[in-house]
């Protein structure tokens, strides 16, 4: 049997209610020489069940395989090993495809750009049906909502990039030359694998063509629980990464420390108490010029719900930041951590 040209690999834990659809999508692109495979975490909704009969009766040959770590580094992971694909795409369970041709423009844009990774625009307007998701995904598309320097939510550009933040499918020789993912990551695992690649020095292009819509988060707490792991993310990849470390990067945390230091020295009169106080009406300032954009561009009433989002954004980041620096584990301990829940998620 000839290898499929290109392999699907998704990491997947219960996600019954998503994942036909993307299947459905995936089954449905104009691509003939491809491949799915699934990496379940140990799934209890049926996703095992369903996926395993799909495999069944599927053209394409659908592949179903155990991620014992439960996470999404090491499903990634145990997908990249099992795939036979020259070219690797990774999706999750939980995003939708706006294209037939995506399978079909990867691999022809791997062709015509030579290429070693593609990123890809990924706007958060899969499933978001509910008021509160909409409006999670205006505020991430906004300049206040995510990192300047991420083209994720950018749908128009098109050209040779960065890979960080967006990188999403690779040349299989990518993984021979760098490796696999950082299993000690349970956040920011492909930032840290995109930072290992843009290293040696291969390139990464993006184009429009290649959109992936993602699922907004559906509640602020939802939404600050993301954010913190994010933020623990991004502690842990300037440890292993210290030359990609930036000012802007760690401002949630300065803007939590501000915060709290605002709040202790209310008691208290002096020049110390009006810088901090002044550094944070200049941070509300913001919060309030970006809702106002937002309320212009969608609706009024994003002029009050937008705020309570940018700041689980930002304090949320702090916040899985400040936790991470405080309990800063060894390697090893990190090791342990992580197979602690695994075994509770089990």
């Amino acid at each position: 049997m000839t290898p499929p040209k290109l392999s699907v690999v998704m990491p997947v834990k219960n996600e019954i209610k998503a994942l036909p659809a993307l299947l459905e999508a995936l089954l449905d692109q104009d691509c003939e020489a491809f491949e799915i495979i699934v990496a379940d975490g140990g799934s209890t909704d049926g996703t095992r069940e369903f996926v395993a009969q799909l495999a069944s009766t599927s053209r394409v040959p659908v592949i179903l395989v155990d991620n014992a770590k439960i996470r999404s580094g090491p499903g990634r992971n145990a997908g990249v090993r099992q795939a036979r694909g020259e070219i690797i795409v990774f999706l999750d369970g939980h995003c939708s495809l706006p294209s037939r041709s995506l399978l079909r423009d990867t691999i022809a844009l791997f062709e015509s750009t030579a290429a070693d990774c593609l990123c890809r625009p990924q706007p958060l307007l899969a499933h978001a049906n509910s008021p509160t998701g909409k409006l999670i995904a205006a505020v991430r598309a906004s300049t206040l909502g995510h990192g300047r320097d991420s083209l994720i939510y950018d749908t128009q550009f098109s050209g040779f990039v960065d890979p960080a933040s967006s990188g999403a499918s690779y040349r299989r020789q990518v993984f021979d030359a760098i490796g696999f993912y950082d299993e000690a990551f349970d956040a920011c695992e492909d930032v840290e694998f995109n930072t290992r690649l843009r290293k040696t020095g291969m390139k990464a292009y993006t184009d429009p063509r290649l959109t992936v819509h993602y699922e907004p988060r559906g509640s602020l707490r939802a939404l600050t629980r993301q954010m913190a792991n994010y933020g623990t993310g991004r502690v842990r990849l300037a440890f292993k990464h210290p030359d990609g470390i930036s000012l802007a990067q760690f401002a949630p945390l300065g803007l939590l420390l501000i915060t709290t230091l605002a709040v202790m020295s209310l008691p208290f009169a002096g020049l110390v108490r009006t810088a901090l106080l002044f550094l944070l009406a200049l941070y509300l300032d913001l919060v309030v010029v970006a809702s106002v954009q937002l309320a212009r561009k969608h609706s009024a009433r994003y002029l009050w719900q937008a705020p309570p989002v940018y700041m689980a954004i930002h304090f949320g980041l702090g916040w899985g930041m400040l936790r991470e620096l405080i309990s800063r584990r060894t390697p090893s301990q990190v090791k342990r951590h992580l197979m602690k829940r695994q075994e509770i998620c089990s």
